[in-house]
């Protein structure tokens, strides 16, 4: 059995009672700016009207004919679609259920209003349907099934025997880890694809990334395997633990190579969810453990955690693999890619991949924003990766932007997210499925997860 690390395993979890924000009644943002990511223009003195989860009206605060007694929310706030994040896990079921709810509230309170769940089990499936229900507090779910990977894949036939488990189970994707054989991904996709279900996340070193491209994968995660298709001959070593992403090939890369990469994965209509900020946080040299454990968010992670996470990069840099330089080098073709990949046209989403090695939950999104933002996409173009992106990606053609007839799921602020990423901390309030949670309610959040962390 091929022994590799799941750093997930490494995930924060714990317990904070939800507010609830009140669902029936009508909504009303008033006199406010409004980013609809329908282009990149702010449309000032807008009145927003959101009533049964829908923006029912949306227009020039003169010609709004605000319904009585709908809840009036006016200010000087700028109103953008809400944020996805597409590399999200939520806490298995051993944890409890107030701790999955606990995690589902703190994307919420950063102003997520999406997540796709990606190592997910038969609770993550009845949460999807509570939070599309209005009964728990949550960002709307998308989740995987459990991971195919080396231990839970013993053959192909037991590959195809999960695809159809899997997919009649209700989940809305395929999760890989590494591991696989090249029999037994051929054997997975193949049902997956008769049977019309995605496969997404890591790409297994047997496999590769023009196998995978060609196999038609839904995304690829972390940019599994492209460090390896620009290293040639030198790709052909033993596979390093799963955390590396092809940082030990980083001398032997020809970055000539990215642009064709780049070409492979448009002409594939595959996706790419980078999570650059995970590496960011592993290999940055010039970014301390400590600077990070001082990070918005980490106040709310239990000492034990910090201190496991510090450690673990703490240990890793003082391996003999790790050289500074080379690490710096790798965290900058990984921007390259990124930046290749969205010149050419290859479709990027947002994703943090939280909880995770100093990821808390949604406060690691502002950072993977600020990250694409350094690759080269524009500040709107950044968005654009957490709102209509997946709404394209996602087909549901009714989201991702603020238009009448549209889910009601918004972020206000306190600036113009245009100029202002990271903007965690400009958040005045959030609509989640037509719900209007305000900053006190996201306090009220934060604040009881404080409260145990103290305890």
């Amino acid at each position: 059995m091929k022994n590799f690390l799941f750093p997930t395993l490494m995930m924060l979890l714990w317990i904070a009672a939800p507010v609830r924000a009140m669902q029936e009644q009508v909504v009303v943002l008033q006199d406010v700016h409004v980013l609809s990511m329908a282009d990149d223009r702010v449309r000032s003195g807008q009145t927003v009207i959101i009533s049964d989860g829908v923006i029912a009206w949306i227009g020039d605060r003169a010609d709004a004919d605000v319904p009585e007694g709908a809840a009036v929310v006016t200010g000087e706030y700028y109103v953008m679609p809400g944020l996805a994040e597409m590399h999200a896990h939520i806490p298995p079921s051993a944890q409890g259920e107030q701790m999955m709810l606990d995690v589902l509230a703190l994307y919420l309170a950063n102003g997520i209003t999406t997540i796709r769940g990606m190592l997910g089990q038969p609770a993550h499936l009845e949460l999807r349907e509570q939070a599309a229900s209005g009964e728990i507090v949550s960002p709307r779910i998308f989740t995987s099934g459990p991971s195919f990977n080396a231990n839970s894949v013993d053959s192909p036939e037991e590959g195809r025997r999960m695809v159809r488990e899997q997919a009649e189970a209700g989940y809305d994707l395929l999760k890989f880890h590494p591991g696989l054989t090249l029999d037994q991904f051929q054997a997975i996709t193949e049902e997956a694809n008769e049977i019309g279900i995605e496969f997404s996340g890591h790409i297994s070193h047997a496999v590769g990334l023009e196998r995978s491209l060609k196999a038609g994968k839904g995304t690829i995660d972390h940019l599994d395997r492209y460090m390896e298709f620009l290293a040639g001959d030198a790709a052909g070593r033993e596979d390093p633990p799963i955390i590396y992403f092809g940082y030990d090939l980083t001398p032997h890369v020809d970055a000539s190579l990215i642009p064709e990469a780049a070409l492979l994965t448009r002409e594939a209509g595959v996706w790419n969810v980078p999570t650059n900020t995970l590496l960011v946080n592993v290999f940055d040299p010039d970014l301390s453990t400590s600077e990070m454990m001082a990070w918005p968010g980490m106040e709310l992670i239990p000492p034990q955690t910090a201190a496991n996470w510090q450690r673990f990069v703490d240990n890793l840099r003082s391996g003999e693999v790790y050289d500074p330089d080379q690490a710096r080098r790798f965290l900058e073709l990984r921007l390259e890619i990124t930046r290749a990949l969205h010149e050419e046209g290859a479709g990027l989403m947002l994703g943090a991949d939280a909880p995770q090695i100093f990821n808390p939950p949604g406060f690691s999104v502002h950072r993977e924003l600020a990250l694409l933002v350094d690759a080269g996409l524009t500040p709107f173009e950044a968005l654009e990766t957490g709102t209509v992106n997946v709404a394209e990606y996602l087909k549901k053609e009714s989201s991702g932007k603020i238009r009448a007839g549209y889910r009601a799921d918004l972020v206000l602020l306190t600036s113009n997210p245009l100029e202002s990423i990271p903007f965690h901390d400009r958040i005045a309030g959030v609509v989640s499925d037509g719900r209007y949670y305000s900053r006190a309610d996201l306090d009220a959040l934060l604040d009881e997860i404080r409260e145990r962390r103290q305890e």
